[in-house]
């Protein structure tokens, strides 16, 4: 019994370092990869009872499982950004969550792609987005309330909080953008602005619509830039799967 209570109290001075460790990162009980045929429409389903259907390209893959966005994940061949997997996976326990199979994600990545990383910071360019001079122009909705966006008044139609601006602002400038108004509750937001010289494109004859930030500005809102570090994933490696 002595021996017994001294080799526990010896184990106890061990750095934590040392003392042997039996967890598993969290793992799907079941997943099926298989090449796609897709090129476009990519989608993330977590599904009750602990089920995952996903199709999509490798890089973005990559991005859910991390929850970062494209600017956020460098390195690597060509092939993250042209090769699309079907996946169907299964979570152990059916009350999992979209977190806990986020981190199972990653797990499949690790084993099925062979994907090795590591993660740093990097300084990016951003553009916060705040109120212009504290003169806010929008229309606060009212409970049940619908929105008078249509096609033909704004680009942002299905857009009500800030948050939800500043991420669809992200994909249209193809950059970072936070909210940083400080604006709560859904608003009536109509937002129309010259898409054509955002994408370098020159506009259709008799099309006039006025610059993005010129048109933030009607809103009492305009883009501030800065420069932020954000975590970045580095791809080290990384192998396309066998399919099964």
């Amino acid at each position: 019994m002595a021996m017994k209570l001294r080799r526990i109290f010896l184990l106890l001075l061990l750095p934590v370092a040392m003392i042997p460790q039996t967890a598993h990162p969290p793992a799907f009980e079941v997943a099926s990869v298989k090449l796609s045929d897709r090129q476009a429409g990519s989608w993330f389903r977590f599904l009750p009872g602990g089920r995952l259907s996903a199709t999509s390209w490798t890089k973005q893959t990559i991005q859910v499982a991390w929850d970062v966005e494209d600017y956020q994940v460098s390195g690597g061949p060509d092939w993250l950004g042209t090769d699309w997997y079907d996946i169907e996976a299964k979570a152990p326990a059916a009350d999992a969550t979209q977190d806990d199979m986020k981190l199972m994600l990653r797990s499949l990545l690790n084993e099925r792609f062979k994907l090795r990383i590591h993660q740093e910071m990097k300084e990016f360019p951003v553009n916060n987005l705040v109120v212009d001079k504290n003169t806010p122009k929008l229309r606060p909705l009212k409970d049940g309330e619908k929105s008078l966006c249509s096609r033909d008044n704004s680009n942002v139609c299905g857009i009500r909080t800030m948050a939800q601006l500043a991420n669809n602002l992200h994909h249209t400038i193809l950059g970072p953008v936070f909210d940083k108004t400080g604006l709560e509750g859904n608003f009536d937001i109509l937002l129309l602005f010259d898409v054509y010289s955002i994408r370098g494109q020159t506009p259709p004859p008799g099309y006039d619509q006025p610059s993005l930030y010129t048109a933030l500005q009607q809103l009492g809102l305009r883009l501030e830039q800065q420069k932020t570090s954000l975590p970045v994933i580095v791809v080290d490696g990384i192998e396309r799967p066998t399919e099964n």
